[in-house]
């Protein structure tokens, strides 16, 4: 039986405008209202954007020859611009600068006054409740997660970011782009809300260390490997699982650890490994069934990782399984 249908289709929109009210149209459909203040670009102003939507996760590539100040809408979603050409400024006084190379945490919930000058950005936005999600499981109930600045906090973290902008874009290539796959889209969205936490000053660093949970019954990691065995091929997350096992996820991720021989997304990617090994006992080439294709059905996106990953675990490559 395979595993998840399809989600929602990627979707890709290329526009280009010479006319900055068109320009700010479209910023705020896609970002929130944005009122001109400086309405005067320098000659020559275009505005291009590139951008794919895949369910609540979109990567866009945008392009402003010109100069012009905004007052933009709070968000409450999260939004991370990186300056690949020209500047970006922030703020009262234009206080926040970032140039090449940078990365912008856009502020939550609060009016922004915006400066572009000649820019090219591409801009990652996710669900904030994909972060909040995250800070909950290192221990910050997400009505008190806050950020405290708008840069990387360090070079390093900087180049953290641009590694995972990197990953993302690879994700999001090609006419059939891997984001496509529901369980390649919500690693991918984990990832990115992950890379926003470590890379963001906020509050989850700098949290007290707290004693792990008492005993659990092994009766927790039953119900988490039923839980798990059942919705392997859908998005599942540790929060999922936790609650389905009726447990915190501190309390999951000890009982794994006192009574079982991996952690709970260990036994996910085993259980999807099996998933992957049935779909290709089954599958048909002359029907058009692939390696590839069962891979990231299953939530591979590399395909050499998988085919590793299934040797160690059937002690043959993949295709001979799918050919017999």
């Amino acid at each position: 039986m395979a595993g998840s249908a399809a989600g929602p289709p990627v979707q890709r929109a290329v526009v280009q405008t010479r006319d900055i009210a068109i320009a700010h149209e479209l910023l705020s459909r896609a970002y929130g209202e944005h009122r001109l203040r400086l309405d005067q670009p320098t000659p020559g102003f275009v505005f291009r954007s590139e951008a794919m939507l895949a369910a609540d996760l979109s990567v866009d590539r945008m392009t402003y020859r010109g100069r012009v100040c905004a007052v933009s809408d709070p968000i409450d979603y999260v939004v991370v611009p990186t300056v690949l050409k020209g500047g970006l400024s922030l703020g009262p006084d234009q206080q926040d600068r970032f140039a090449a190379g940078d990365a912008a945490l856009i502020p939550l919930h609060r009016t922004l006054e915006v400066v572009w000058d000649h820019f090219t950005v591409q801009t990652i936005r996710i669900p904030l409740s994909a972060v909040t999600r995250l800070a909950h499981r290192l221990g910050v109930d997400p009505v008190n997660l806050r950020f405290d600045g708008l840069a990387a906090v360090s070079a390093q973290m900087k180049r953290h970011w641009l590694a995972s902008l990197a990953y993302l874009s690879r994700m999001c290539a090609g006419p059939n782009p891997a984001i496509g796959q529901p369980l390649l889209r919500a690693a991918a969205v984990d990832a990115a809300a992950a890379a926003v936490l470590a890379v963001f000053p906020n509050t989850t660093m700098t949290l007290d260390y707290t004693p792990g949970p008492g005993r659990v019954p092994p009766a927790t990691v039953r119900r988490a490997t039923a839980y798990i065995d059942a919705h392997a091929g859908r998005p599942i997350t540790t929060e999922d699982i936790a609650a389905a096992a009726g447990v915190s996820v501190r309390g999951l991720q000890a009982a794994f650890a006192r009574h079982g021989d991996t952690t709970p997304s260990g036994y996910l990617r085993r259980a999807r490994l099996r998933g992957a090994h049935r779909d290709l006992q089954a599958g048909d080439p002359t029907r058009g069934d692939t390696v590839a294709a069962i891979a990231r059905r299953w939530g591979y996106a590399n395909p050499g990782r998988f085919a590793v990953d299934y040797r160690t675990a059937y002690g043959e490559p993949p295709h001979h399984t799918l050919r017999t």
